[in-house]
C-alpha cells in the first residue's frame, strides 16, 4: 500500500470506529435507564405485593434484557472494530519506521465480519511451528479401532487448536492436516496470541520494539503515543487484577471493595483508550514518515483495496 492510500484506509477505520463508540455509548445508557426502571419496579412489587405476571411489569423485564443484550453486543463489535483500526495502524507504524511494504492483505487480517482468500491468509502469521506439531501429535494420538485414547487429550487438543487459530483435519488418504483458520476470530488469535485471548486487545510492540520505533520518529511526537500506550497498559493490568480478586473465595475488605470499583471504572475505558491509541498513531503517520526511511511502495500487482 502507498502512504496515502494507508492514510486513507486509516482515516476510514477512525470514522468507523468513532461511529460505533458513540452507538455503544447510546445503548449503555439507554440499558442502565431501563435497567434502573425494572428496578424501581422490583422496590415497588415488593411494597405493595404487586404480581410479577402482570403484562408491564413482564414487559420491561423483556425490555431491560433485550437492552443489556444489545449494550454488549455494541460492546464488544466496538471492541473488534477498534482493535483492527489499531492492528492497521501498527503495522502502518512499523512499515514507516523500518521502511518495509505494507500490503492489503496484512492491513485486512483482523476486520470483523470477513473472510479472507487463501491468498491473502497465505501472507498472514501462521501459529508457531511447536504449537502445530502438539495439536498434530494430538490429533493423531486420537481414537481409533483400538486405542486408550484419553479423552482429556482431546479436549486439550481441541483447546490448544482454537486458542491458535488452527482447524484440524483429514486429507484424502485420512492424514492429519492443520488448517489456518479463515473466520476473523481465528485470524484474531494467530495475530495476537494472548494479548487477544486474555486480554481483548491487538498484540502491542515489546518495550525494545517500542522504544525503536519512538526513538525513529520526531521528538514531540513521541510523548503522545508513549503515554497513550501506558494508559492501554494500566487498563489491561487493571483487567488482570479484577480477574485476581474475583479468583479469591474469601470476603473482601472494604479497601478491597474500593479498589475493585476504581479498577473497573479503569477498565471500562479500554475501548476508548484504544482508539485513542490508534488515533495519536494515524494522526502522526505523517510526521513520522519524515524522518523514518521511506517505505517501500506496493507493487502494481498487488489486489487493490482490504480482503474482504
Amino acid at each position: 500500500m502507498t502512504s496515502q492510500e494507508m492514510d486513507e484506509a486509516l482515516s476510514a477505520m477512525a470514522r468507523g470506529s468513532s461511529l460505533l463508540l458513540r452507538e455503544c455509548e447510546s445503548e449503555r445508557r439507554r440499558m442502565e435507564e431501563l435497567n434502573a426502571l425494572s428496578e424501581a419496579a422490583i422496590e415497588r412489587r415488593i411494597e405493595d405485593q404487586g404480581s410479577v405476571y402482570e403484562a408491564d411489569s413482564v414487559l420491561l423485564s423483556v425490555r431491560s434484557a433485550l437492552a443489556t443484550s444489545c449494550a454488549k453486543g455494541h460492546r464488544d463489535a466496538a471492541r473488534e472494530f477498534v482493535c483492527w483500526w489499531l492492528d492497521a495502524a501498527l503495522a502502518a507504524w512499523k512499515s514507516a519506521v523500518q521502511g518495509t511494504p505494507l500490503l492489503y492483505a496484512r492491513v485486512s487480517a483482523a476486520a470483523p465480519n470477513t473472510l479472507m482468500t487463501d491468498d491473502d491468509l497465505a501472507v498472514l502469521p501462521k501459529a508457531d511451528e511447536r504449537t502445530r506439531q502438539l495439536v498434530e501429535l494430538g490429533a493423531f494420538l486420537g481414537p481409533g479401532p483400538v486405542s486408550d485414547y484419553d479423552d482429556g487429550l482431546a479436549a486439550m487438543t481441541a483447546d490448544l487448536a482454537a486458542r491458535s487459530g488452527l482447524l484440524v483435519g483429514q486429507d484424502e488418504a485420512g492424514n492429519i492436516r492443520l488448517l489456518d483458520g479463515a473466520d476473523p476470530e481465528a485470524r484474531r488469535r494467530r495475530l495476537w496470541g494472548d494479548f487477544w485471548l486474555e486480554h481483548g486487545i491487538p498484540a502491542l510492540p515489546e518495550p525494545d520494539e517500542l522504544d525503536l520505533l519512538l526513538d525513529r520518529g520526531p521528538g514531540e511526537v513521541a510523548g503522545r503515543l508513549r503515554s497513550a500506550v501506558q494508559a492501554v497498559i494500566q487498563a489491561t493490568m487493571a483487567g488482570s487484577r479484577i480477574a485476581e480478586m474475583e479468583s479469591h473465595e474469601a470476603p473482601w475488605t472494604p479497601a478491597e471493595v474500593e479498589e475493585y470499583d476504581r479498577l473497573s471504572d479503569q477498565l471500562s475505558l479500554l475501548t476508548n483508550l484504544l482508539a485513542d491509541l490508534a488515533q495519536a498513531i494515524t494522526d502522526n503517520l505523517p510526521a513520522i514518515r519524515t524522518t523514518a526511511p521511506a517505505a517501500i511502495e506496493a507493487t502494481a500487482t498487488e489486489p487493490r483495496g482490504p480482503a474482504g
